[in-house]
C-alpha cells in the first residue's frame, strides 16, 4: 500500500532537514529533494476529516519553523499526496514555477493589515456636512416619485463620498507603507465596517520598519480599529498556474489553493 503524504510547503533546498520539527500528529518531517528545491512531508494514514485549530497550528507551526531558514512556498492546510512518485511528478510538472517564486519571494514576509472603521457612522457624518454646506436632503412634499428619485440621488451621493474616504485613507497607507513594501494587495470595503483588508510583502530587514510605519498610522488615526499579522510565510503572494489537481474525492485541495483559515484560526495580533 502506498504511504500517503503531508505537504507543508517547497522549500528552496534539497538538503536533509535538521533539528527538531514535527507536523501533524507529531509526526516526524523530512525534505523530499527534487532537483534543487524540496517538499516538506510526513506521513499520513488516514484523511484529515476535521479542520481543527490544533491541526492548522501544527501545520503553521512546520512552515514558519522551515520559513526561519528557508524560503518557503506555503502550499493549503490538508494537501495529502498519494506516495512519493506522485509527489516527484508533481515536483517536476511546477518546477520551473517554484523555482521563479522562490527568487521572487526569497528574504521576504508577509504581513497583513485590517482596518475597521463604524461604516453607519461615517454615513452619518457625511449627512450632516451635507447639511452644514447648505445642501438640501429630500424630504416629504411632491410625488411618490419624485421624492423616490431624490431620495436615489442622495444615496449615490453618500455613496460616493463614503467610497472617497476609504480611497483618502487607501492613499496614507501608501504613502507609509510603499516605502517597505516591495507587493501588495489591497480590497478596500469588503462590508461597510471592513474599510482595508490588504497584505503586504516586505523584505525581512525592513521589517521593523513596516511595523513602525504601522504604528504611526494607528496613532494618527486612533478612531479606527486595527488589526495587524504577521510576519506570515508570503501565503498571498505565491502566483502558480493551474496544471493540475493533486487530489481526488473527499480529500480534494488544488496546490495553489491559500490556507484561508490561517487568520481565522491562527489569530491577529491586534
Amino acid at each position: 500500500m502506498t504511504m500517503k503524504l503531508y505537504l507543508y510547503g517547497i522549500i528552496d533546498s534539497s538538503e536533509p532537514i535538521t533539528g527538531s520539527l514535527y507536523g501533524l500528529e507529531g509526526a516526524s518531517i523530512c525534505n523530499v529533494p527534487f532537483r534543487d528545491v524540496g517538499a516538506i512531508v510526513s506521513e499520513i494514514n488516514r484523511p484529515i476529516e476535521e479542520v481543527t485549530e490544533g491541526a492548522v497550528l501544527e501545520h503553521e507551526a512546520v512552515v514558519e519553523g522551515m520559513m526561519a531558514v528557508r524560503t518557503v512556498l506555503p502550499v493549503r492546510f490538508g494537501t495529502i499526496i498519494d506516495g512519493r512518485d506522485n509527489l516527484l511528478s508533481m515536483m517536476q510538472s511546477y518546477y520551473g514555477q517554484f523555482k521563479e517564486n522562490l527568487d521572487r519571494l526569497g528574504n521576504k514576509f508577509e504581513f497583513g493589515v485590517k482596518v475597521i472603521w463604524p461604516g453607519n457612522k461615517v454615513k452619518e457624518n457625511i449627512v450632516t456636512a451635507f447639511k452644514k454646506s447648505g445642501q438640501k436632503m429630500p424630504g416629504p412634499g411632491g410625488s411618490a416619485g419624485k421624492r423616490f428619485m431624490k431620495e436615489k440621488f442622495w444615496e449615490h451621493r453618500i455613496d460616493e463620498e463614503f467610497k472617497a474616504k476609504a480611497d483618502r485613507f487607501i492613499k496614507i497607507l501608501d504613502i507609509f507603507f510603499g516605502r517597505f513594501a516591495t507587493e501588495e494587495k489591497v480590497e478596500k470595503l469588503k462590508t461597510e465596517n471592513l474599510l482595508v483588508d490588504a497584505v503586504y510583502l516586505v523584505e525581512k530587514d525592513k521589517r521593523g520598519d513596516f511595523r513602525e510605519a504601522f504604528e504611526h498610522i494607528r496613532s494618527a488615526h486612533p478612531n479606527l480599529k486595527y488589526l495587524f499579522s504577521g510576519p506570515w510565510p508570503p501565503y498571498n503572494f505565491v502566483v502558480l498556474s493551474k496544471k493540475q489537481c493533486l487530489l481526488k474525492g473527499p480529500e480534494r485541495a488544488c496546490l495553489l489553493d491559500k490556507m484561508s483559515l490561517r487568520q481565522d484560526l491562527v489569530g491577529v495580533d491586534c
